[in-house]
């Protein structure tokens, strides 16, 4: 997974070739450990989709710019834009879903 700071963000997600799903998480947050498992194992099934993390707690302001205010929140992004969000610890089948409007 891409580790995300406020300066590689525009290249890593807003200039990416291909769609990019973005974890905002926070250190301490149960969910969002949960969440980094599931994410890794759909990494591995979707080699075409970039797989990013951000921690929103040393970065609110990229993550208030894209509406996240709580944490897990998976973001799908492509072509520069954000296309739809996720809040919260969700299945594998759910992630697979949002997935599936861009592979």
């Amino acid at each position: 997974m891409i580790e995300l700071t406020k300066a590689n963000f525009d290249s890593e997600v807003t200039n990416a070739h291909k769609p990019v799903l973005v974890d905002f998480w926070s250190e301490g947050c149960g969910p969002c450990k949960m969440m980094e498992m599931v994410l890794e194992e759909v990494a591995a099934e979707y080699p075409d989709i970039a797989f990013a993390k951000m921690d929103a707690a040393k970065y609110p302001d990229v993550a208030f710019s894209f509406d996240v205010v709580s944490v897990p929140t998976v973001a799908l992004f492509n072509e520069g834009r954000m296309k739809e969000s996720i809040v919260g610890a969700v299945p594998k089948a759910r992630i697979e879903k949002l997935l599936e409007s861009v592979a």
